[in-house]
């Protein structure tokens, strides 16, 4: 999975084209729509298109057709990685899409914030067309207008102009599940920065939710780093992490760079477009845990006219206590927060399957999927005892260990110095779905990854695999694919690639959703 559905998710609406093919799906009335007391939605695409070539799907919000939406791509298709940006288009993009003869590809759409009147509209997605292309996008509606509709309908700038979903695709609403709320939290009164002082224990993960905007205020930069401190640690050197995304409107980069510094992620400041916050989810797995350094994880998108980037950042704080308080600031120029900036921790769900490897380590993990799931979703915390600073995951569904079943697609940035980064994408030759530390590394530095299968007890398509994984300090990669099979997935196991053993204190957890339907 990415980041952005590893928010707790409620099922709460489902459309499913039967038969004959579709223009397009709307989901209408929303506030009526999902429980009392929603803000985000996300959106599952499990679909394909009738046009015989990879194409995006489309956003439209409220029904609007005019100029008004803006987007940043972040893609990794053949031997590249590389981005790009439009502005002023009468539609949107959400997710990629592949031909019906290719099976059913799509992935997620996050829209934090969906019924606020204060803000522009900003989502972000992460999604593949299987193992062809892998993407991430920003999107961005010039309007702040509650959303009450969203349509998604295939690309239709192809020749003919006719392109519809295809029999068989499906389009899920979630809502984030506002019962695992763990606190909001304004700008404090004085500071206008952000503190968590007291965190939840009863939870393996928690997953912050940010909509920020800076006081920052240089029509040169549109935008302010957000910085982290956990647990009153302000020493930069002990945050390595690395970052990987796109971004830029006149000077278009791929940024793929190693950095010791306590940054967690971009928002928008006070010169960027009126109304315009940036958009972060960041999860820390296991923060309870003292058995290694904690590891983060966060994805990002903020609309602003310089660099509008669409990224991910994944580091560790170099010490293995449990986190107890999280406190954020601007980090570059800002002094404080803006109004209407708001930070929001939720609790992961609880597991629907878990395992701590044992002392002596273990060379596989397979967790059993519950009975009539939905939602699917993995979380790994892991290393092995690969003498190399860095090992691979190796994910097989249903214990199919062929590599001939799987297609995968992988993204990736490298770097273990400041500033150094370099970036690949490549089609693999197995089942590969994860970056992680091997005995190599610093002593307490474990991996750390987060996987979805799509509709994974289907069994009229091959299962589509997202995932986001990284070394917690050099490497950060971003996967896409699909297994080979229609049988409905039952299990999943967990295997180190060049390693032969898990060790100690490795988690491996399922989590599902909630089900409303």
């Amino acid at each position: 999975m990415s980041i952005l559905s590893s928010l707790p998710l409620m099922r709460v609406a489902e459309i499913k084209v039967e038969g004959t093919p579709l223009p397009d799906v709307t989901f209408s009335s929303l506030a009526a729509l999902v429980p009392d007391g929603t803000r985000h939605l996300i959106i599952e695409v499990s679909a394909a298109q009738t046009y015989t070539e990879r194409r995006f799907c489309e956003v439209i919000l409220n029904g609007d057709t005019a100029a008004h939406y803006n987007r940043r791509e972040f893609a990794a298709t053949g031997s590249a990685v590389t981005t790009t940006s439009t502005t002023n288009t009468n539609v949107a993009q959400g997710v990629d899409i592949p031909p019906s003869a290719a099976g059913y590809g799509g992935g997620y759409l996050l829209f934090p914030f969906a019924f606020r009147t204060d803000n522009l509209k900003l989502w972000q997605s992460m999604g593949s067309s299987l193992e062809t292309r892998l993407q991430r996008h920003a999107g961005a509606w010039e309007n702040t207008e509650a959303i009450d509709s969203i349509t998604l309908r295939p690309w239709q700038n192809v020749p003919g102009g006719v392109n519809q979903w295809a029999a068989g695709s499906i389009i899920t609403l979630y809502a984030v599940n506002e019962t695992l709320l763990a606190a909001d939290r304004l700008p404090d009164t004085q500071t206008r920065k952000f503190t968590f002082g007291t965190l939840p224990t009863d939870a393996n993960h928690l997953v912050l939710l940010m909509y920020l905007r800076s006081s920052h205020n240089l029509s040169t930069r549109q935008g302010d780093r957000v910085y982290q401190e956990l647990n009153n640690d302000t020493t930069a050197a002990n945050y390595p992490l690395h970052r990987f995304g796109g971004e830029g409107i006149a000077d278009v980069k791929v940024i793929d760079e190693f950095y010791n510094e306590k940054r967690v992620g971009w928002s928008t400041a006070a010169a960027a477009p009126a109304d315009s916050f940036g958009n972060l989810v960041v999860m820390y797995p296991e923060y309870r845990s003292t058995d290694f350094q904690k590891p983060w994880m966060s994805q990002h998108a903020a609309y602003e006219d310089i660099f509008y980037p669409v990224s991910q950042e994944n580091g560790r704080r170099r010490n293995t206590a449990a986190l107890t308080r999280l406190h954020y600031f601007p980090g570059m120029g800002g002094e404080y927060y803006l109004p209407g900036s708001i930070i929001s921790a939720y609790k992961a769900e609880a597991p629907a399957a878990r395992h701590v490897v044992s002392a002596s380590g273990e060379a596989s993990v397979t967790l059993q999927v519950p009975a009539g799931a939905v939602g699917l979703r993995a979380v790994v915390v892991a290393r092995t005892n690969s003498a190399e600073k860095e090992d691979r995951l190796l994910v097989e569904l249903n214990g199919d260990s062929s590599a001939a079943s799987y297609a995968i697609r992988r993204a990736s940035a490298y770097g273990e110095t400041p500033n150094q980064g370099e970036n690949e994408t490549a089609l693999l030759t197995d089942n590969e779905l994860g970056v992680i530390t091997g005995a190599g590394a610093e002593a307490g530095q474990y991996g750390f990854g987060t996987l979805s299968v799509i509709r994974h007890a289907e069994t009229d398509r091959h299962k589509h695999i997202l995932s986001l994984a990284g070394t917690c300090g050099s490497r950060l990669a971003l996967y896409g694919g699909r297994w080979k099979s229609t049988a409905a997935v039952t299990s999943v196991t967990f295997k180190p690639k060049d390693g032969t053993l898990f060790a100690a204190g490795s988690v491996f957890e399922l989590i599902v959703a909630a089900d409303a339907l």
